[in-house]
């Protein structure tokens, strides 16, 4: 299978899911799918969309006084490594939400993002909108995940919102990967040169 140059896909990363290769050492990203919602001169930002946290969504909810109508087992995820404390919430077609606390839209008609406890509370009142509650988030320097792409530690596809909303957390990264015809074992994570994907703990 071919597959594009590294400097062609980060051009147009944003919105994206990465996948890491079966070989990334960094326990942040081992077996993770991150969804890429900016990449430009400045760096990148994205969510890990694939971990869960111990943390019950219902109970958070609870603890802000919020009425969560949702799966009893639903989790908080993991969405990366900086700032642990800071949440972000992804949803898909809104129903009945008010504009005043839309977030935005990420891909179209599909996938919104925002990070406003007032759009948490609307999202789990009314529990027609598929959404998830992140919290932290994936950071590159400057020039960093093209780097990291062109080290063969990622593989991007574009965005589907059925792996965001309606696919159990733990067949996220798999799943993902067959998609794209591509079983697990099959994927060597190192360049021409033989570099290696290595620690990416900085992130």
């Amino acid at each position: 299978m071919l597959w594009p140059r590294a400097e062609a896909l980060s051009m147009d990363l944003a919105p994206s899911l990465l996948i890491s290769v079966p070989q990334m050492r960094d326990p942040n990203f081992d077996h993770s799918v991150v969804l890429v919602l900016e990449h430009d001169e400045h760096g990148s930002f994205g969510l890990v969309v694939n971990r869960e946290t111990p943390h019950s969504l219902g109970e958070f909810c609870r603890s802000q006084e919020i009425d969560y109508r949702g799966l009893r087992e639903a989790r908080v995820l993991y969405g990366g490594p900086v700032e642990p404390t800071q949440g972000f919430v992804l949803y898909g077609q809104p129903h009945e939400l008010d504009g005043e606390f839309a977030g935005r839209e990420v891909v179209e008609r599909a996938v919104w993002f925002g990070a406003d406890l007032a759009l948490l509370r609307q999202l789990a009142g009314q529990n027609r909108t598929p959404y998830r509650l992140l919290v932290g988030y994936a950071g590159w320097a400057p020039g960093q995940l093209d780097a990291e792409l062109a080290a063969g530690a990622w593989l991007a596809r574009p965005v589907d919102p059925a792996l965001l909303f309606h696919t159990p957390t733990a067949e996220i990264w798999p799943r993902a990967l067959a998609d794209l015809g591509i079983a697990p074992g099959a994927i060597v994570g190192r360049t021409a040169s033989g570099s290696d994907p290595g620690d990416l703990s900085l992130n």
